[in-house]
């Protein structure tokens, strides 16, 4: 069902003041993106199988099950999100080398594989893989290892897939699974060569607020060939009017905080057409207070060669 590789040449990692670590990685383009919600399912008694399992892990873990909410939750798992995303993205033409599946809280039931589902629906015999528990940082962490893969020539297209589910079905609720999140999935599709917007991630750890701060207004730093300042899709850890450079004049986008990891992905495809065939670099930037994890991705369609397709 899997199917597994290694790699020969670790991704760069520079040390840095205070114990930092920089990672930095580029050589894909983002050529199309597409997202899509997910409404409730009508309510229906817990599966026996989901009972035993989230009862078990309650009581490793010092929560508590609550059966009602995994009767009433929406219960869309990521391997369904899955099968509706590949209806927004073109048409492929060539194989697939490498699918990843990034989230903030794992899928709710273990028996069905968003990764395998996606290893048979698309041509070619990918690798597939999921990154998780990093919370805002999982997606950037997956787009820094694509680029890794990609060097070795195992990333010519990719699949990155964002998700959000809201079937947590535990006391106390893991961060921003509140009644307000809502069940979401993105999709990015990749490739090494041909039309897209060149991407470029930068991740350090282990930073206080003044450091995060320091190093965005770095990367918002230098105007775009025609004077105009980048635009920024500024995650929850970070605060506009406290952590943007002073006289900042770029487009701020804020995601929804409906979509704990998928939001700002979101506003990326969502804005995708209008920036296709632009001058603009565009910085997905988040930063998680609580580890001072600081995830910085980059979309410069500037360079892009030909104008990436936008999914509906």
């Amino acid at each position: 069902m899997y199917r597994t590789g290694s790699i020969d040449r670790p991704a760069p990692v520079r040390a840095c003041p205070r114990g930092r670590a920089d990672r930095t990685a580029g050589g894909l383009r983002l050529v199309a993106a597409g997202h899509r919600t997910f409404g409730a399912k009508p309510a229906t008694p817990a599966d026996p199988f989901l009972v035993r399992l989230y009862s078990d892990m309650a009581g490793q873990y010092g929560t508590t099950f609550d059966r009602e909410r995994l009767e009433r939750a929406n219960r869309n798992t990521f391997a369904e999100m899955a099968a509706e995303l590949l209806g927004v993205l073109p048409p492929f033409a060539d194989p697939f080398d490498l699918v990843l599946v990034a989230s903030a809280v794992p899928d709710f039931d273990t028996r069905v594989s968003a990764a395998s589902y996606l290893t048979e629906a698309l041509p070619g015999a990918p690798l597939a893989f999921a990154v998780g528990e990093q919370g805002d940082a999982a997606p950037h962490t997956a787009l820094r290892l694509a680029a890794q893969y990609a060097r070795q020539g195992q990333g010519r297209q990719v699949l990155l897939t964002v998700m959000d589910q809201t079937t947590v079905p535990s006391d106390p609720l893991p961060p921003r699974q509140g009644e307000g999140a809502r069940d979401s999935a993105v999709a990015l599709l990749l490739a090494e060569e041909g039309p897209g917007a060149p991407l470029s991630v930068r991740q350090e750890s282990a930073l206080g607020a003044d450091d995060a701060r320091a190093l965005l207004a770095e990367a918002l730093g230098g105007p775009l060939s025609d004077g105009a300042a980048p635009a920024v899709i500024l995650g929850p850890g970070f605060d506009a009017r406290r952590d943007l450079p002073a006289g900042f004049s770029g487009e701020v986008l804020r995601p929804s905080p409906e979509f704990p990891c998928t939001g700002a992905w979101a506003v990326l495809a969502e804005h995708l057409p209008r920036w296709t065939g632009s001058r603009s670099r565009v910085l997905v930037a988040d930063y998680e207070p609580e580890v001072g994890q600081l995830s910085l991705s980059q979309a410069d369609f500037a360079l892009a060669d030909v104008v990436p397709a936008a999914a509906a």
